[in-house]
């Protein structure tokens, strides 16, 4: 698990629509499938490079959330991650609290 402790941050199973701009085309009905407060991974079948940055749009259990991001790791035809650049503080909290919130059921329905 390298590159879980890599991320820096915990991330959850999270599946949310989004929309995204600023990679010349915009990824075909793009999704995100994972999350943590400091970036996500977004399904998309089109190609973005690592470095692209792009604008983000989505909705948590908090509300809207409108972020720059940066394409950390690009897989072709199946998706890439990406880290937050420009959260605010309320934003990072509200992550913060559903990764826990989601995490912290996991695990006592794990046991």
């Amino acid at each position: 698990m390298g590159y879980a402790k890599e991320r820096g941050a915990p991330r959850i199973p999270f599946a949310c629509e989004l929309e995204c701009t600023g990679a010349g085309e915009d990824p075909l009905n793009p999704r995100i499938s994972d999350l943590s407060a400091t970036g996500a991974f977004i399904d998309t079948m089109n190609e973005v490079p690592a470095g692209a940055r792009l604008s983000l749009k989505f909705v948590l259990p908090t509300g809207p959330v409108t972020v720059l991001a940066e394409v950390v790791h690009a897989m072709p035809h199946f998706g890439m991650g990406v880290r937050f650049l420009n959260l605010t503080d309320d934003q990072r909290r509200g992550i913060e609290r559903l990764v826990a919130d989601v995490s912290s059921v996991g695990a006592s329905e794990g046991h």
